[in-house]
């Protein structure tokens, strides 16, 4: 496709579906090495397997490990070389956890994944990166920065992935200027709905599906693809000036 993120070397955790999937793929499109982190080392191999073993490397990475976490960035300095790009697209949200678990157990898992996860991967990065600067983007999303319309039945104000992902934009903010004077950008993206696996509950049902649609200007849904090409323009040396921010990529879903 291009040569934007040409010598980049990349970890994307979250990479077996979804917005991670699709940043994979965009990356090696665009010249990246990419390290591959996923639960799944049936999806991971598929993947690599199919983008190519001298541009990518499937490492099993749990994010809420530290140690699995320093693991997963150790693979892309040894593979090849050092780290530039960081993305955090792990992610849960309530639907993801068991069904019978009580309100706080939901909690605690939630945060564990989306805001512990994204902030142990920041940090094993972040010291591979101080040498030669670098780029992280952490997924949020628009229920970080408005809560649910309450006509979609969606929260009772305790489902814990707008709280999750509140405290990534804070994060990535707190650390984008932390870290501008060792060169390490940091960025959120805050994707509206799109159609992905974590997703699934709500645009396999027709009428949510519908207003869901109707509540984004652009009268859609968006897709994995169309955020990672945000992504791949902040991993970029395109996106040199930019640093502590969060990306609305939402259809205008934040605006009404």
């Amino acid at each position: 496709m291009g040569d934007r993120l040409a010598g980049k070397v990349a970890v994307v955790t979250g990479a077996g579906s979804g917005i991670g999937e699709a940043t994979a793929r965009r990356f090696v499109a665009e010249g990246a090495r990419v390290v591959l982190a996923d639960l799944d080392r049936s999806v991971l191999d598929r993947l690599s397997d199919e983008l190519g073993p001298d541009a990518t490397r499937a490492v099993v990475t749990d994010v809420t490990s530290r140690e699995q976490t320093v693991a997963a960035t150790a693979a892309a300095v040894a593979a090849f070389g050092g780290l530039d790009v960081l993305v955090n697209s792990a992610g849960i949200s309530r639907r993801n956890v068991a069904p019978d678990a009580d309100f706080e157990a939901a909690w605690d898992r939630v945060m564990e994944v989306n805001l512990k996860g994204t902030l142990l991967m920041c940090h094993a990065a972040v010291e591979r990166m101080r040498p030669t600067g670098g780029s992280i983007v952490n997924l949020a999303s628009v229920m970080g920065q408005v809560v649910y319309d309450a006509s979609l039945g969606l929260s009772d104000g305790f489902n814990p992935y707008p709280h999750s992902k509140g405290g990534v934009i804070q994060l990535s903010r707190d650390l984008g200027v932390s870290l501008a004077r060792d060169g390490i950008r940091v960025n959120a993206v805050c994707p509206g709905f799109c159609y992905t696996n974590l997703t699934r509950g709500v645009t396999e049902n027709p009428p949510l599906h519908e207003a869901l649609a109707a509540r984004h200007p652009l009268g859609r849904l968006g897709t994995a693809e169309e955020i990672a090409n945000v992504i791949t323009f902040l991993a970029s040396d395109e996106a040199s000036f930019v640093t502590a921010a969060a990306w609305m990529v939402d259809g205008g879903y934040t605006a009404v």
